[in-house]
């Protein structure tokens, strides 16, 4: 499963319908459930900025459901939406804090505009993608909407959604979800919801010990970058002005190489992220003269009851792990392991909690980010279902994604559109694919019986 921006997948041609949820004025209800840090964060930061701007922030999903009818499928988008009580609530900015509505699960409804037949699937994505620009605020509701593409080949959904109410294991949970909704099989999650994990998140951290040891290696890392967040170990060519970001998508290793690059990331004491994460170490002392990986990790945050919940469970973390060019991948593995078990519990990595701990704001620079799909409650993705983001501008970010499905391992970027990030950024991707592939290779030879 890869992530991209839209504007670079593929979207067919046929007939384009946009799909918004309504409900009555008088169906809201005030709602006491305290928000979660990082979403109550997202929304005041975004009222902040002032009516007239608008900085699209959206991530969605793309994926086919064969020949469904227009009827059915609203039926099922409907009954998915009912059943997701985050995505039935706004947050309201007020003077010091967040007032949450929320709506019941039967007023909401769905609106079909039918917006014609495209010829031609880029002409569609267009149409698509400023749809989303301008419906999926964090400061209204709803803050995710639909958008299906009738093609030759059946219908094609397309999700948008605020990143303040859905992280990427949310987007990997939709298709399968709504796909059983289509079959009649759409059910509310049972237990807690996103809703109430606002008011634990709270207690959680009231509970958490309290020392130099929750911030002495955020430190470090914050002090080797000179105070502010690492950077990508290789020049951008940008000049501190906002850039169009620019993306690109490339498959590190098919389904049975991922295979063999897990069982040589477990004989060398690491798991698959440790092993991934040694192998952006072995490319970044390739490519940038024995300098240590040194970035901002994203992981998933849901532990206990909120393991299958959706929402935006997403945590930062510390990495720094050095490496020396051309280091064996076991000895880089068993430093990655050790760094993945400093994260602290899952509740007290938000990034405004990290913010307040360390009395300084964290603006991400250089981010790594890891997800194995095939673990998500319910279905996993199938090939061709496809995570989406929008049109950024940053002055000097560079984010990597990296998906581990049944069909292999992804690695998906975001970085500035210049001639030099794009080399550079090129240089770094090729030279992971290479540690994986050896890794992978190197696991496959060892295996191999020695001849007599």
């Amino acid at each position: 499963m890869e992530f991209t921006e839209l504007g670079d997948s593929a979207v067919p041609a046929g007939r384009l319908v946009f799909w918004t949820p309504a409900a009555p004025a008088s169906a809201w209800a005030d709602d006491p459930r305290t928000p979660a840090l990082v979403h109550e964060h997202h929304v005041r930061t975004a009222a902040a900025r002032g009516p007239g701007y608008v900085e699209p922030a959206w991530i969605g999903v793309s994926f086919a459901v064969g020949r469904a009818g227009r009827h059915q499928l609203g039926a099922a988008l409907t009954a998915w939406l009912r059943g997701h009580e985050h995505l039935r609530s706004t947050l309201v900015p007020t003077p010091g804090h967040c007032v949450r509505r929320t709506l019941p699960a039967g007023a909401v409804t769905l609106r079909q505009e039918d917006a014609g037949v495209f010829a031609d699937g880029a002409s569609a994505r267009r149409q698509i993608e400023a749809f989303f620009d301008r419906r999926a605020d964090p400061l209204g509701w709803p803050q995710m909407v639909f958008a299906t593409v009738e093609g030759s080949d059946g219908t094609t959904v397309f999700a948008g959604a605020d990143h303040g109410v859905v992280d990427a294991y949310t987007l990997a949970m939709v298709p399968g979800q709504i796909r059983a909704a289509l079959t009649g099989r759409a059910e509310g999650r049972a237990g807690p919801t996103y809703l109430d994990f606002g008011a634990e998140e709270r207690d959680l951290i009231g509970r958490l010990p309290r020392g130099p040891e929750r911030t002495d290696h955020w430190e470090a890392l914050l002090d080797d970058a000179r105070g502010g967040t690492p950077a990508f170990p290789l020049p951008l060519g940008t000049s501190g002005t906002p850039l169009a970001q620019r993306s690109a998508y490339r498959r590190l290793l098919d389904g049975p190489a991922a295979a063999r690059f897990a069982a040589a990331s477990r004989a060398s004491g690491g798991t698959t992220a440790a092993g991934i994460l040694a192998c952006l170490a072995l490319a970044t002392a390739d490519v940038a003269g024995e300098r240590p990986l040194a970035a901002i990790g994203l992981a998933n945050t849901r532990t206990g009851p909120w393991r299958s919940a959706p929402g935006w469970f997403v945590g930062l973390h510390p990495v720094r792990i050095p490496a020396a060019a051309g280091a064996p991948f076991a000895g880089t593995v068993a430093l990655a392991a050790a760094e993945l078990r400093r994260r602290g519990p899952g509740p007290g990595s938000s990034p405004p909690h990290i913010s307040r701990m360390l009395r300084r704001e964290i603006r991400p620079r250089f981010v790594v980010s890891y997800i194995d799909v095939r673990r998500v409650a319910g279905t996993p993705p199938q090939r061709g279902d496809t995570m989406l983001r929008s049109r950024v501008h940053g002055p000097a970010e560079v984010y990597v994604w990296l998906t581990r499905s049944d069909h292999g391992v992804h690695l998906s970027t975001r970085f500035p559109d210049t001639p030099v990030a794009r080399a550079n950024v090129e240089r770094f991707v090729l030279a992971t694919a290479h540690a994986a592939t050896r890794a992978a290779d190197g696991h496959r030879a060892e295996a191999l019986p020695t001849p007599a």
